[in-house]
């Protein structure tokens, strides 16, 4: 091949690389050198409209929903479903330049694929009785629904938008009874759905009071939520878990999910999210509720005022007043490892109903504790005696123990392997900031 035939490729190769702006300004500076050389303009999604609905000749109207991070993905997947029953006559990206973009939703065990930034056109007779382009842009913190007709159209598209909406947020809103965790990102926040918790009761071991007060507390709402409304008694609750780190806070939360979930919608937000999010979250329980909403770590975002953290802490308690006057069903459980670092605005009876200590386990819950982690090899250790040894300790630093003693020791762990590791060092009661089990 010669370099003259080589020529048209590289240059072809070099403007197709370039930034989308600048290939549309050298079209523009080549045609009004010369008006022989086609006009190149990128095409967004409004020019798209204006091109499948007849152009110039009638006029084009565009009707928008915003869509929050619940509502996004719900909408996206509704879209995809009427695309799949209705052919798009024709598809592009927001941009010409770009792909319609699809992104994997993950359902239990099963991942569907829904359309994050495209825009489509359908011929009358398919998503309504008018054409209709249909645009989504779910990519940024600003998402979009956006339905574009003909002006004398304008309804149709009007219904066709709150059709899609309310099909997302009613019958195809797969949120609904799920188990979600709320992830802070930059500049908002996703939802994830993620598996429902395999933890049960018997592996957590705390006091009996501890289980009623959350059963009063918690499963009681639920269960008696109708009579409520009925005495105007009122359906939210806020419940506020206490105690050092690794006594199983955060434990008893997974066991609430794993017993609720499926009647109940379960969302999980960490100390970021309550942060940065949880007005967001709160504003859209009216459509997920009932739910168990589990605050973890408050401590970390809503300290004492004369810590200098007005910011959270307004937000946080504007927050819980808004879900205690406007949403009903709703229960909030939220974990802190000390109760006395948290405003005192913070845990009023308004927002938080009940505060429940989870303490360290006492003699016979170490005990209990420790056969536990130790499954058949409790047979060679004398449980009665470890557990003296280790008053102080957390449920986390009794497993932690029975751990090294097995790293160490393999299956022959004895009693003296425990006592090595709760006399050398290995082990000491948590002090300050810790995990939670």
């Amino acid at each position: 091949m010669t370099d003259a035939e080589e020529e048209p490729a590289h240059a072809h190769d070099v403007t197709r690389r370039m930034p989308a702006g600048i290939r549309d300004t050298l079209s523009w500076l080549a045609h009004m050198l010369d008006t022989t050389l086609p006009l190149r303009a990128a095409e967004d999604h409004d020019e798209f409209a204006r091109r499948q609905l007849a152009g110039d000749t009638v006029g084009v109207v565009a009707v928008r929903e915003r869509l929050g991070p619940f509502t996004a993905p719900l909408v996206a997947r509704v879209l995809a479903e009427d695309m799949h029953a209705h052919q798009p006559s024709d598809l592009a990206g927001l941009e010409s330049d770009e792909s319609p973009r699809w992104d994997r939703l993950q359902l239990d065990d099963t991942v569907e694929t829904v359309p994050t930034s495209l825009v489509a056109a359908f011929e009358p007779g398919t998503l309504s009785a008018a054409p209709l382009v249909v645009a989504i842009d779910a990519r940024w913190s600003d998402k979009e629904l956006i339905v574009h007709a003909r002006t004398a159209d304008v309804e149709a598209a009007e219904r066709y938008l709150q059709d899609v909406v309310a099909r997302a947020r009613g019958p195809r809103n797969y949120f609904k009874g799920r188990c979600l965790h709320i992830r802070a990102t930059r500049s908002s926040f996703e939802v994830v759905p993620v598996p429902r918790p395999d933890d049960s009761r018997d592996g957590v071991i705390v006091p009996a009071s501890v289980w009623a007060d959350i059963d009063l507390n918690v499963a009681g709402l639920f269960r008696r939520r109708d009579l409520l409304a009925r005495l105007g008694l009122g359906t939210n609750r806020g419940l506020l878990l206490h105690g050092p780190p690794g006594t199983g806070k955060s434990a008893l939360c997974r066991v609430l999910a794993a017993e609720l979930a499926g009647d109940i919608t379960v969302v999980f937000c960490d100390a970021r999210s309550v942060a940065d999010a949880v007005e967001a979250v709160y504003e859209e329980l009216t459509r997920l509720a009932p739910a168990l909403v589990v605050l973890e770590d408050l401590d970390l975002v809503i300290g004492r005022r004369r810590q200098g953290n007005d910011l959270g802490l307004h937000g946080f308690l504007a927050a819980l007043d808004g879900a205690m006057s406007r949403h009903q069903g709703v229960v909030t459980v939220a974990t802190t490892n000390d109760p006395r670092v948290l405003d005192d605005a913070a845990v009023r009876a308004a927002r938080f109903d009940r505060t429940v200590e989870v303490p360290l386990p006492d003699t016979a819950q170490r005990r209990a504790i420790l056969r536990r982690y130790l499954g058949p090899l409790a047979a060679a250790v004398e449980v009665a005696a470890i557990a003296d040894a280790t008053d102080g300790a957390s449920g986390a630093d009794l497993r932690e123990l029975v751990r090294c003693s097995v790293l160490a020791d393999g299956d022959a762990v004895t009693t003296a392997t425990l006592q090595r590791f709760t006399g050398d060092g290995g082990w000491a009661p948590t002090t300050g900031a810790g995990l939670y089990v």
